[in-house]
């Protein structure tokens, strides 16, 4: 069986850091995250320069990337203007994402939930006359730290209203980490049956240490697409307390312990986390990065 990870730690991952990580350095990260097996890579965000400084160098990443055959480099957008700098910078898939509370809504988006749902359909349909593969994602989907519960039903109409514009994927995010396995996986149940023949791929973070109780709950509901961040990295400028992603090696191995395979090759991305984490100067909320090499991780 396998499981497809989606490296998010140059997007996600980098978005809330203070430490300005260098174009060069991200170059390079993407090609040795490649390397290490990555089929999937969401490389940049398409959001304003001055929310989030991170991401000033989007276009920069884009142009410079050396692109793999078989690769999927996508970037995510929030908005027209980001779906226009998406097509300019050359990537033919796009994340266009909005959320099912609201409140972050017009904190993530400066838009309201009615305002974005409006603008989503138009961001599709931009997309894909350009050619370009949409993947239509519905942020905080099991809670927000705003508003609280976010009801089941709503986010199922908000899978109705997704789907029905076209996209070619759909992603449902724990944007916040409120999510528990029991509601993550009956609802995942209900959003795969839903989106029938459409490849359906689940965003966690790990801000209750549910994140991979979480996963595991998804797998046996049917979901094979997951975001991962390698080392843990991440968070959203716009959620209180925001945590980091599940991590990639993490999850990979985990993963393979329960008879799924994903393909990485888990100690180099480990690599890249134990890399980061000097530059940063402080540890990562991932764990097997921090087992020196691939016999210490063959023997748990």
């Amino acid at each position: 069986m396998k499981v497809i990870l989606e490296e998010q730690g140059l997007r996600d991952g980098l978005q809330t850091l203070a430490q300005i990580i260098p174009t060069k350095k991200k170059l390079e990260y993407i090609d040795r995250l490649v390397d290490a097996g990555i089929k999937r890579i969401q490389i940049a965000s398409f959001v304003h320069p001055k929310l989030v400084p991170q991401m000033a160098d989007a276009e920069d990443v884009c142009n410079g990337i050396t692109k793999k055959e078989g690769v999927i480099y996508s970037g995510l957008v929030l908005n027209l203007k980001g779906v226009e700098r998406g097509i300019t910078s050359g990537l033919d898939h796009l994340a266009c994402s909005i959320s099912a509370s609201d409140t972050h809504s017009q904190k993530n988006a400066r838009l309201t939930l009615n305002e974005a749902k409006n603008a989503f359909k138009e961001m599709v349909k931009l997309s894909q006359e350009n050619g370009i593969t949409v993947r239509g994602g519905i942020q905080c989907a099991f809670g927000c730290r705003y508003e609280g519960r976010i009801d089941p039903k709503h986010v199922l109409d908000m899978v109705d209203h997704h789907l029905d514009t076209g996209i070619d994927e759909l992603a449902l995010a724990d944007s916040t980490g409120m999510a528990n396995p029991k509601q993550l996986g009956d609802l995942m149940h209900k959003v795969v049956d839903k989106a029938g023949n459409i490849p359906v791929a689940l965003h966690l973070h790990n801000t209750e240490n549910k994140g991979y109780a979480n996963f595991y709950a998804a797998l046996m509901a049917g979901v094979q697409i997951f975001d991962t961040a390698f080392g843990g990295l991440g968070g959203c400028p716009f959620i209180k307390s925001a945590t980091g992603n599940i991590a990639t090696e993490d999850t990979a191995h985990f993963a393979r312990q329960i008879g799924y395979e994903t393909g990485l090759d888990i100690e180099k991305i480990a690599a890249m986390s134990r890399e980061m984490e000097v530059i940063l100067g402080h540890k990562l909320p991932g764990q097997l990065y921090q087992l020196v090499n691939k016999e210490e991780i063959k023997m748990i």
